[in-house]
């Protein structure tokens, strides 16, 4: 608009100028014109300058989150562990890990949690027949102490022991009943080799009534237990070869036997 607006004018004035002239031409005179309103130009307002761009939002700068490390838990005794008898903590923690297995009927915890041993085979171990026979001769008998009380024992071979415990699980009869409680297979008590102290060895006794043929009959197995590698595990297995049908005041080998816990008598 400003550029047309200047060049309009300057055409106007071409024009004054060129009529003025050819007034004088023709007159010879001076010639008076004629007044001409002259076109006055209205500027045009002048554009607005450009606006001034608006700062660039500034952009919050992440602040990376420190990891917060989670609070170790502090587990939570059972109420089995709790009531122990034992003042050995770990211990007690495993002897309810025990009893939580027996409940779940969980064999492979027996397997995971005992330790094996090997014996080499020889000819007078194959001639007693416990660990290994003759056509083992020269070879490595590994498995888990198993033994009957004042008798020989043998090596159970982990597929045996893993069946034993299943048989365990099957045989028991819960719906009976004696002087010593249930006849489910449970923790009866703890029993001690010797006086309990730091990381001596201690015992899980386990109690069940099996049908043996004469009728319910009350049988006891203690898992000897012992601390190799900080880690209480079971080492060997011994079935006691006293069966409870009296009450345990006469029987003397349970007398001092600490109970897990102790069930009421039944009727």
């Amino acid at each position: 608009m400003k550029i047309a607006s200047v060049g309009m004018t300057l055409l106007l004035g071409i024009c004054l100028a060129v009529s003025t002239a050819a007034c004088q031409d023709d007159d010879g005179g001076t010639a008076t014109p004629t007044p001409t309103a002259t076109a006055t130009a209205i500027p045009s307002p002048p554009p607005s300058p450009p606006a001034s761009p608006s700062p660039p939002a500034a952009t919050p700068t992440a602040v990376p989150e420190t990891p917060t490390a989670a609070p170790t838990p502090i587990p939570s005794p059972t109420p089995e562990a709790a009531a122990c008898p034992d003042d050995d903590p770990a211990f007690c923690i495993f002897a309810a890990q025990v009893e939580q297995a027996i409940a779940d009927e969980d064999a492979d915890f027996f397997v995971a949690n005992s330790v094996t041993q090997s014996i080499p085979c020889t000819a007078e171990e194959a001639e007693a027949g416990y660990i290994c026979g003759p056509e083992e001769i020269g070879e490595t008998i590994t498995g888990i102490p198993f033994g009957w009380e004042a008798s020989e024992g043998i090596l159970m071979p982990l597929e045996d022991y893993r069946e034993l415990w299943v048989q365990l699980f099957a045989s028991n009869l819960p719906a009976e009943s004696d002087s010593e409680g249930s006849g489910e297979l449970r923790i009866w008590g703890l029993a001690y080799s010797t006086p309990p102290a730091a990381g001596t060895p201690r015992n899980i006794v386990v109690t069940y009534l099996s049908d043996d043929g004469q009728g319910p009959t009350r049988h006891a197995i203690s898992l000897n237990c012992k601390l190799p590698d900080g880690q209480w595990q079971i080492t060997s297995l011994l079935q006691h070869a006293l069966f409870l049908g009296l009450p345990r005041d006469t029987s003397p080998e349970w007398r001092d036997w600490p109970q897990w816990r102790p069930e009421p008598p039944s009727a």
